[in-house]
């Protein structure tokens, strides 16, 4: 089975057992020393691996493999979870690091086409371990690092303070983009699982306006719209009409049906970038928390300065309001 997203991710929401429609409150101190530094500071050294994750993200005006592979490595890592499943902690399979520190779960099928990416993850892991950089923290943030490096992404609220586990995280939890699993009905109640409403499943969807394929189904290499170093909404409009040399997932097909409870969502991003950005930047800050309970992440401290800056103007404005950050 093909997992979807081949190149890219899709965002996720909720928390276990506690789904959420609010910002924490606003992340005033430090969950640990490690992870947090002195109150609610920023620790240096995030800034210092932003800029070093830059020089691998952004070619050009384009962002790169590496940066489509951090976004779909963020997701894989955090969205094994469903809140269908007991409470283990840390993250109950979340976001958790677990991708990284476990050595198993890079093989798994659902992860074919990442094993670049984490090799290059995994590298700067052991560099700035000895800072105190947690694995869950840093995949995170080069995820939510990816998204803003492609020219027009949105800033995402980036929390540090998560704690890791090398427990394998649960199997069968990521939608398949082709064959059994890639309907409308089941790729919307897996996410539903998760937290997700329609609006975020469709808005998370495209980020495959980043997206270049490692499925088996599709030729290698090929983009999900006709401008994969870009975060645009051409995806969108694309997915009805794709141009020469853009290919469709099965479950992009199914997910932007017309009829269908997400497709209604998904046309309405169609040559509306503010609204999909907020909407996308809303969903992606929640699946980095997927698993992590209130009382832990409202302890978490907020890092987002330490992105880059983002070269889309008013980029979280079309979000619901509890999810405007600044």
């Amino acid at each position: 089975m093909q997992f979807l997203f081949p190149l890219l991710l899709l965002g996720a929401a909720g928390i276990q057992a506690y789904p959420s429609t609010e910002l924490p409150s606003f992340v005033r101190r430090a969950s640990n020393k490690a992870k947090a530094g002195k109150g609610s500071e920023c620790p240096k050294v995030w800034s210092k691996i932003s800029k070093d994750l830059t020089k691998s993200f952004v070619s050009g005006d384009q962002c790169t493999d590496l940066a489509r592979g951090a976004i779909r490595y963020a997701f894989h890592d955090a969205a094994t979870f469903s809140t269908k499943l007991p409470n283990v902690p840390p993250a109950s399979g979340g976001a958790d690091g677990s991708l990284l520190l476990n050595a198993g779960e890079i093989g798994r099928n659902d992860n074919r086409g990442l094993q670049n990416y984490h090799s290059f993850i995994t590298g700067k892991y052991a560099e700035y371990q000895s800072d105190e950089v947690g694995a869950a923290d840093l995949i995170q943030f080069a995820g939510n690092h990816a998204v803003v490096s492609c020219p027009g992404g949105p800033t995402v609220m980036t929390l540090i303070g998560r704690e890791d586990s090398s427990t394998a995280s649960p199997e069968g939890l990521l939608p398949a983009g082709f064959g059994k699993g890639a309907d409308h009905d089941t790729l919307f109640q897996l996410f539903s699982d998760k937290g997700f409403s329609a609006v975020d499943l469709a808005a998370l969807i495209g980020a495959h306006t980043a997206s270049k394929s490692t499925a088996p189904q599709l030729p290698p290499g090929t983009s999900q719209d006709s401008t994969p170093g870009t975060w645009d909404v051409k995806y969108f409009s694309e997915t009805y009409k794709p141009p020469s040399g853009v290919a469709r997932f099965e479950s992009d097909i199914n997910l932007s049906s017309p009829n269908t409870t997400v497709g209604k969502e998904f046309q309405s991003f169609v040559d509306n970038q503010g609204k999909w950005n907020g909407n996308f930047a809303s969903a992606m800050f929640r699946l980095g928390l997927l698993g992590i309970p209130p009382e832990t992440y409202n302890n978490f401290v907020d890092c987002t300065s330490a992105l880059p800056r983002t070269t889309q103007k008013r980029n979280v404005m079309g979000a619901p309001i509890n999810f405007r950050f600044r």
